[in-house]
């Protein structure tokens, strides 16, 4: 029986998306692959709530699902409500059924995963939303990090409920692409920010800020 503990999905430049598994040698195997979108597929993300449900998206202007345990020749649904490709995707690690999701469109959109062709909320970020991340801690569960290419890095703070966002902190130092950005899973400062790591492409720079 397969199980999902410590199991990676990739995405692939051809298109496919590919599962793959701890096996007893200490290494991975493959466990299936399959065609997933039509262009590269930009990411590809587990649902944190139900590890049977895979999310990918790609340049083919699509969000998907994938069920692993079904067949893999159809998604079990399809958002092509975009208007660039698909970018990041992140599972709420503090509330379920909500995902967030990035987009070469300038814009944040989260999704209840139940009714997925329908952003609850929508946030022009600028500069195209290269990553995502939910704050790690359930204090800050409203607050999203954001990779913004060409426009630095920001904090978003998200009222789901209203179906708004507001950016609450950027960061501008870098001077080329920022394409990857993380909280630090370490006790917020007395002020209550993080430690933050994000880097860009072209000048190879990472730095440590906080917010």
């Amino acid at each position: 029986m397969f199980s999902h503990l410590g199991s990676i999905v990739a995405s692939l430049s051809n298109g496919s998306l590919c599962l793959l598994s701890p096996s007893e040698s200490g290494g991975l195997s493959l466990v299936n692959t399959w065609h997933a979108h039509d262009f590269e597929p930009w990411i590809a993300a587990w649902n944190y709530w139900d590890t049977s449900v895979v999310y990918s998206g790609g340049d083919d202007l699509k969000l998907k699902g994938w069920d692993i345990r079904q067949d893999l020749s159809q998604p079990i649904f399809t958002n092509k409500r975009f208007d660039a490709g698909v970018t990041s995707i992140q599972s709420h690690p503090h509330v379920e059924h909500l995902i967030a999701v990035g987009s070469y469109d300038n814009t944040v959109r989260i999704f209840d995963t139940r009714k997925p062709l329908a952003p609850l909320a929508s946030v022009d970020v600028g500069g195209g939303a290269w990553r995502v991340k939910w704050h790690p801690f359930e204090s800050r569960k409203d607050d999203l990090l954001v990779a913004c290419m060409h426009d630095g890095v920001k904090i978003v703070h998200l009222n789901v409920v209203n179906g708004t966002g507001a950016v609450t902190k950027r960061f501008d130092a870098h001077e080329s692409m920022a394409y990857g950005a993380d909280w630090a899973f370490t006790p917020s400062s007395s002020h209550g920010e993080t430690v933050i790591g994000s880097c860009s492409f072209y000048d190879h720079v990472f730095h440590l800020w906080s917010g």
